[in-house]
C-alpha cells in the first residue's frame, strides 16, 4: 500500500481492457465462423471456399509476424482480410475488408460483458483522475466495444497496439499514453490483469504504482521478483480502495 503522499502526486490512472474492465471470451479458430464469412462475400461477388479461406487469413497472420522486427509484434487484422480478399477479387477494397473484419469480430465472440464493479469504478476514479486505457486489440473491434458497452466517454486516451505494430509488454505503448497526457510516469497508475504483459510493461515505464486484479493462485506463482506488482487486488472495487485509500466507497 502506498503512502498518503505518494497518493497526492497521483494524476492519471490506466487500464488494460480485456480481462480487464471488460469480461470476453473468444474463439477465432472455429471452422463455423469461415464457414459465415464465406457466405457473406458471396453477395459482395467474392467467392473463397470456408477451408481455403481459413487457411489464407492464418498464413497472412503468420506473415505478418514473421515480417515484423518488433519484440512483441502486433498484427493488423484487416489488412490480413484485404490481403485475402484482394487475392480472390482481384482488387483493393478496403472498406469491404473492414466489414469483413469486424464480422470475423462478432462472430469469434462467445462472451462479452463488462465485469460487475467496472462501471462503477470508473465512475469513481473519473470523480478524482484523468483515465486512459492502453490495449492489446485491434482498432475496428477495440472503439466500437467501448462504445457498445457504453463506457467509452470515461476515457481521455485510448491506446491501441494495432495502431502501432507492437504490443504489450513494450513499454512504449505505456509511454505514448503518458505523452499523450503530457504526465510523468511517476504521477500514473496501470491497472491490469495480466503478469507478463500489463505488469511487466508498465513497471518498464516506470508507473508510480502497478495494480493487478483477477488473479489466481496459479497466476501470482508466475511473478518475477524484477517486476513484480505493488499491489493484487480481487477486483477493480478493491483496486479503487488501494489506489484512494478511501475504503468508504467500496462496495
Amino acid at each position: 500500500m502506498m503512502s498518503e503522499k505518494h497518493r497526492d502526486t497521483i494524476t492519471t490512472v490506466l487500464f488494460d481492457m480485456y480481462g480487464t474492465l471488460v469480461d470476453i471470451k473468444t474463439d477465432e479458430h472455429r471452422d463455423d465462423i469461415f464457414e459465415s464469412l464465406s457466405r457473406f462475400l458471396e453477395y459482395r461477388q467474392v467467392y473463397i471456399p470456408p477451408g481455403e479461406f481459413k487457411e489464407l487469413y492464418f498464413s497472412h497472420i503468420n506473415q505478418q509476424l514473421a515480417k515484423s522486427r518488433e519484440n512483441h509484434p502486433e498484427i493488423d487484422v484487416a489488412l490480413a482480410f484485404e490481403d485475402v480478399l484482394s487475392h480472390h477479387g482481384g482488387a483493393y477494397n478496403r472498406y469491404l475488408a473492414m466489414i469483413t473484419t469486424q464480422l470475423y469480430r462478432s462472430l469469434c465472440r462467445e462472451r462479452m460483458k463488462l465485469f460487475p464493479d467496472t462501471f462503477w469504478t470508473l465512475n469513481k476514479f473519473r470523480k478524482r483522475y484523468r483515465l486512459g486505457i492502453v490495449s492489446d486489440s485491434q482498432r475496428l473491434f477495440c472503439k466500437a466495444e467501448l462504445k457498445a458497452l457504453r463506457i467509452e466517454d470515461f476515457f481521455d486516451v485510448v491506446v491501441i497496439s494495432s495502431d502501432y505494430g507492437f504490443r504489450k509488454p513494450d513499454p512504449r505503448l505505456f509511454n505514448i499514453a503518458l505523452t499523450i497526457f503530457n504526465v510523468g510516469a511517476s504521477e500514473a497508475v496501470y491497472i491490469g490483469n495480466n503478469f507478463e504483459t500489463d505488469a511487466v510493461g508498465a513497471k518498464k515505464a516506470g508507473f508510480g504504482l502497478v495494480g493487478l486484479i483477477h488473479q489466481t493462485d496459479e497466476d501470482k506463482m508466475g511473478y518475477l521478483v524484477e517486476h513484480v506488482p505493488d499491489f493484487i487486488a480481487a477486483n477493480l472495487s478493491e483496486a479503487f480502495e488501494m489506489v484512494t485509500g478511501d475504503k468508504k466507497y467500496v462496495t
